[in-house]
C-alpha cells in the first residue's frame, strides 16, 4: 500500500529516519538534523529546493499517511519524532494542548503579554475606556463619532464597548 503523503511530498523515508535517534518504544526519539529557534526540528522534503516541513509533522505522515493539520507532542519535547509521542489534531487542539500546559507565550512569558496603558501602541487610557463606554451607554452617539473623537477605529471603539478590549477596565458606578 502506498502512503499518499510521502508520495505528494516526495519524502525519502531512510534519509528522515537517519536523522532521528530512535530508542525504545516509550523514550522521545530525538531529532539530530536542523531546528528552528524553539527546538522543533526542519526536514527538507522534495516539493521544491528550499520545502521543508516540521520533523515531527513528517514522522506522523510517513507513520499514518495522514498529513494533520497540526500536531501535538504529548511529550512535551520539540525534537520529539516517536510517532508513539505524536497526536495528528487541529490547531485549536494544539493550542488548547499548549495554553493548558502553560506553554503559550502569553503564560510562559508574562512580560511579553503587556495590556492595557502599559502597551507600547496603546492609544487610549483607562480613564478614556470608562468614559467611551459612559459616553456610548448614555446613547444619542455612534462607535464612529466616539472613534473621531479618541483617534482611533470604529472596530476599537466596537471592542471597548463590547469588552473584548480592556476587559480588565471596569465601569464606574
Amino acid at each position: 500500500m502506498s502512503n499518499q503523503f510521502v508520495l505528494s511530498n516526495k519524502i525519502n523515508v531512510d534519509r528522515f529516519w537517519s536523522y532521528v535517534r530512535i530508542g525504545a518504544d516509550n523514550q522521545c526519539w530525538e531529532w539530530q538534523g536542523a531546528v528552528d529557534d524553539q527546538g522543533y526540528g526542519r526536514f527538507h522534503i522534495g516539493r521544491s529546493r528550499s520545502a521543508t516541513m516540521l520533523s515531527h509533522r513528517v514522522a506522523v505522515g510517513i507513520s499514518s499517511g495522514l498529513e494533520p493539520e497540526a500536531v501535538c507532542h504529548s511529550c512535551d519535547n520539540p525534537s520529539c519524532c516517536n510517532p508513539s509521542h505524536l497526536i495528528a489534531g487541529s490547531r485549536l487542539l494544539n493550542n488548547q494542548d499548549m495554553t493548558a500546559k502553560g506553554r503559550h507565550w502569553s503564560v510562559a512569558c508574562p512580560e511579553k503579554s503587556v495590556k492595557g496603558e502599559a502597551h507600547g501602541s496603546a492609544k487610549l487610557s483607562e480613564s478614556s475606556v470608562a468614559e467611551i463606554r459612559r459616553l456610548y451607554a448614555q446613547g444619542g452617539v455612534s462607535q464612529r463619532e466616539v472613534a473621531r473623537t479618541y483617534s482611533v477605529s470604529q472596530r476599537t471603539i466596537a471592542k471597548v464597548i463590547n469588552r473584548i478590549g480592556w476587559p480588565h477596565v471596569k465601569d464606574d458606578g
